[in-house]
């Protein structure tokens, strides 16, 4: 008994949250890399950190699935509530709380840079349509040469003189 107040017993999840941690900061590398990558049009660096970050998406469903199920059998909701009703469980001084808080931080920081990829991304596919209306358009307006090297009017057009 403790300060007159009976504690059920709780299993600590430092090894699965620092686990969950561990991968997120790989994932916000892998963000991070993308941007750079983004930024500075090395558009061929895109697709092995597309492969790297969707397997670590996969890793940190599985841990978020891990967490889940440790919350549905303590009877918790499977969601940020409920993981901090599983931590008030545990003393102040467990390493769980600055572990989760961490995650917490770290969970925002990773949807933040993945909303602004998603914008740098959104930004060069419209750049990459503008230019190509441009070329486009300079294509339907340009002259052609016939087989003798002069050029000719676009279809429709009038030669100077004609009447």
């Amino acid at each position: 008994m403790v300060s007159g107040m009976i504690r059920p017993p709780v299993s600590t999840p430092n090894p699965m949250i620092s686990n969950e941690l561990a991968a997120l900061r790989e994932f916000v590398a892998i963000l991070q890399k993308e941007q750079q990558a983004l930024v500075a049009g090395e558009i061929d660096q895109l697709m092995p950190l597309v492969k790297e970050k969707t397997a670590l998406t996969a890793r940190l469903g599985e841990f978020a699935d891990q967490r889940n199920q440790m919350l549905a059998a303590a009877s918790l909701p499977a969601n940020k509530e409920g993981m901090e009703t599983w931590l008030s469980r545990l003393t102040p001084t467990d390493p769980a709380h600055k572990i989760w808080q961490s995650l917490v931080k770290l969970t925002a920081e990773a949807q933040a840079l993945n909303e602004s990829n998603g914008k740098l991304i959104a930004m060069r596919m419209q750049h990459n349509q503008q230019a190509l209306d441009v070329l486009l358009a300079a294509a339907n307006q340009a002259s052609l040469y016939g087989p003798d090297g002069q050029t000719k009017p676009s279809v429709g057009g009038r030669l100077f003189g004609s009447a």
